[in-house]
């Protein structure tokens, strides 16, 4: 895939995340926009790792070189990677070489096949699906076994890893050099035990036929060649194959589509290979003699006939497909955002309306609050249902229109308690003896009359409440005569409003209190002049007037309990 496709697929996955985060996901606003962040800084790093490897195989070891050998981008025949020991022979200091067949590059060192591709890809990625690896094996340069199954195990992991950086499994191949005459390529099939012999016109036939074409002179070289073969098949299937096949390892098992055997001079052998070790504990074989003559690194081109045909998608189809994935997944993500947020909106509501209904009308201390958030509530759904619902709710999944019912019948059918009446207080209006009465008499004064109406006014101005009407003295004298000389300018108090006024007997009520009641003390001379008082209180009583309450005189009963005239 394309620099430019790629990165167009990482903006779009980055938009989609930043819309789910800040629009549907169901999280705080600081959680949200630290995911919208975090997206983008995903985004950001893959937007420069994709540029990256483009540039990466230009500063690679013949990374100019190879580019510009390269084939065109519209290039469709096979590309083999090739790695291993052996590969340097086959490509005589070139880094890609080119044959009717396919196209071979080869890669410096087996651990960087998955990075090569990687970058390969960057500049080529339409050739997704004509990549191949082939490892060129020359087990006359081993001694060591382990050091050989990590070289396997590397080779086996780096398919793997092709594999996800061109979205396809890779075909893989092996090819066996040896040291000794030039020969041909001899095929093995991994299903079918036979051998096939491929001469430099890529024409493949049988083992037996090869031998039998043979002149005199060639014939016995050949057939030691077919014994030695056999021998090296042997070893292939015991000491190379396995490492491949096996389960034990990480990596998923590595099936070789194609495997060829062939000699050529310019290969190097170390004494006491694994090769000869082999050969001399189960054979009594020896190595093939070397001819000096040079086969000039013949590629193993009939090996590419038999890689699997992968059509694959194309980069633009496989980005429409990633692009139509994305999509998908985007749409899921949010339905299943505004589905979650629909719930909870549902059940926030029916938990206060839950709620509301719990409460006793009567109990307004709790019930109020209650009605105040189904109000809130209610505010909230007119406000979606003039405005729509807003796009975490939105979506097709939005119930509104069953919420707000049964919202506003709630709400309509409160039912405040009745308030209270207020009680008015009492009203006092205190008149000092001394200016009503003479000392020790009952009797109005002359000058009296004055303070006897403002006081009028004040009973007037509350029509048909009761007119209390109270005398006071102060300590000196006589317990029982201050306490009916109380009462007696009561009653003449009484009298006086009575006869100036047009308000009904029935709304008075005389007593008379002596001493009992001072409000100063009584050891001053100011202090017993406050206690010589009369006090009209005016107290809310829709009954004081009625007719049927008529009666001359209302005498209270004193302290002591007697009767008063």
């Amino acid at each position: 895939m394309s620099i430019l496709l790629k990165r167009t697929l990482w903006l779009m996955s980055c938009l989609a995340a930043l819309i789910i985060c800040v629009v549907f996901l169901p999280v705080s606003r600081s959680a949200a926009w630290a995911g919208a962040v975090a997206a983008g800084l995903v985004a950001a790093i893959a937007w420069w790792r994709t540029g990256r490897a483009a540039q990466a195989l230009r500063h690679a070891p013949l990374g100019e070189q190879l580019v510009a050998a390269l084939p065109d981008a519209d290039y469709r025949l096979p590309v083999v990677l090739t790695v291993g020991e052996g590969a340097k022979a086959l490509f005589a200091g070139e880094p890609v070489r080119e044959t009717a067949q396919g196209c071979y590059i080869l890669i410096p060192q087996p651990d960087q096949l998955a990075h090569y591709s990687e970058m390969l890809l960057a500049i080529r990625p339409g050739w997704s699906t004509q990549l191949s690896a082939l490892l060129v094996l020359q087990p006359e340069q081993h001694h060591d076994h382990p050091v050989l199954a990590a070289q396997l195990r590397e080779f086996r992991f780096q398919v793997q890893r092709c594999a996800q950086h061109s979205g396809h499994a890779l075909p893989a191949m092996l090819a066996c050099l040896l040291q000794g005459a030039p020969s041909p390529w001899f095929s093995v099939e991994a299903a079918e035990p036979g051998v096939r012999v491929w001469d430099e016109q890529q024409q493949g036939t049988s083992l037996s036929r090869w031998v039998a074409n043979a002149d005199d002179s060639e014939k016995a070289s050949r057939l030691a060649q077919g014994v030695m073969l056999s021998s090296q098949i042997a070893w292939l299937r015991e000491q190379v194959l396995p490492q491949f096949s096996s389960t034990e390892q990480a990596t998923a098992p590595l099936h070789l589509h194609a495997m060829a055997i062939g000699w050529q001079p310019e290969v190097a052998a170390v004494p006491r290979n694994l090769w000869q070790q082999w050969l001399q504990q189960r054979t009594t074989l020896r190595a093939l003699a070397t001819d000096t003559v040079s086969s000039h690194g013949r590629l193993p081109d009939f090996l590419l006939a038999q890689l699997p045909v992968r059509r694959g998608y194309s980069p633009p189809q496989r980005a429409a497909v990633y692009a139509l994935a994305l999509v998908t997944l985007f749409s899921v993500t949010a339905l299943a955002c505004s589905s979650w947020n629909n719930h909870r909106l549902l059940r926030a509501i029916a938990s206060d309306v839950a709620r509301y209904r719990a409460i006793a009308m009567s109990n307004t201390a709790i019930k109020v609050p209650a009605l105040n958030q189904l109000q809130t509530d209610a505010r909230l759904l007119e406000k979606f249902q003039r405005n729509g619902a807003p796009l975490h709710l939105a979506l097709g999944l939005y119930p509104g229109e069953q919420l707000y019912p049964p919202v506003m019948a709630e709400i309509r059918g409160y039912v405040p308690p009745a308030k209270p009446a207020v009680k008015e207080a009492p009203r006092l209006v205190r008149l000092d003896s001394m200016s009503l009465f003479e000392v020790g008499k009952s009797a109005l004064k002359t000058g009296s009359t004055k303070v006897l109406v403002d006081a009028l006014m004040d009973v007037k101005a509350k029509p048909g409440w009761m007119v209390l009407v109270t005398g006071h003295t102060d300590s000196t004298g006589d317990t029982r005569a201050n306490q009916q000389l109380s009462l007696a300018r009561a009653a003449a108090v009484r009298d006086w409003m009575i006869a100036t006024s047009d308000i009904p007997e029935t709304c008075f009520a005389i007593q008379g209190y002596g001493a009992t009641r001072p409000v100063a003390t009584n050891t001053t001379s100011a202090g017993r002049a406050a206690n010589r008082r009369v006090e009209i209180s005016l107290v809310p009583n829709a009954a004081a007037c009625q007719p049927a309450a008529r009666q001359s005189d209302l005498s209270l009963s004193s302290p002591s309990g007697d009767k008063n005239p």
